[in-house]
């Protein structure tokens, strides 16, 4: 408590959300002719899935919810055409990821289990402020099986991908501050 050392790797998270936020926008860009048609559209979410994985092996890192809103900010800035509402919802994923993370288990299905409900609630939150703010009338049935189910599908295999590789990095700077 008041002897454990200050968590002081907040630039190591700034750069994985970094190097996320890059990645996001080429997968988008280079998958975009099979992940983005008209029938389907799968986006990818790696900051985010990153995010949650940050707020779940992490925990000492304080600032996480103020570096999701910057990082949000910024994504809303070059990826979206509407201003403020990743600011609004990834710190707000990740403030109710960083309240339940004790108990969760640090395992790869747990985790994952987390990053889908988080997708998920991401993609349906969305819609609603979209649809709030008259910038889509599609109805809930093809929000289901045009974005969730593809979206869905995209972010599980990037998660499958980086999983590994990423509990990786955030373990060792965890066990780094703790030496």
């Amino acid at each position: 408590m008041l002897t454990d050392p200050v968590f002081k790797g907040h630039g190591w998270v700034a750069l994985v959300l970094a190097v996320a936020l890059l990645l996001d926008g080429t997968l988008a860009q280079v998958l975009a002719q099979w992940l983005m048609v008209p029938a389907f559209t799968g986006v990818p979410q790696l900051t985010l899935m990153a995010l949650v994985m940050i707020a779940l092996v992490l925990p000492d890192e304080a600032y996480i919810v103020a570096i999701a809103a910057v990082v949000g900010l910024i994504a809303d800035s070059f990826y979206t055409g509407m201003l403020g509402v990743n600011l609004l919802l990834w710190p707000l994923l990740v403030y109710v990821v960083r309240q339940i993370e004790p108990l969760i288990p640090k395992t790869a299905l747990y985790v994952g289990a987390v990053v889908i409900l988080t997708l998920i609630t991401y993609i349906v939150a969305n819609y609603f402020v979209a649809r709030f703010l008259g910038a889509t009338s599609v109805g809930l049935i093809p929000l289901i099986a045009r974005h969730v189910g593809p979206g869905l599908t995209v972010n599980l295999i990037l998660f499958a991908l980086v999983y590994a590789p990423l509990a990786r990095l955030l373990k060792s700077l965890r066990i780094a501050e703790q030496d």
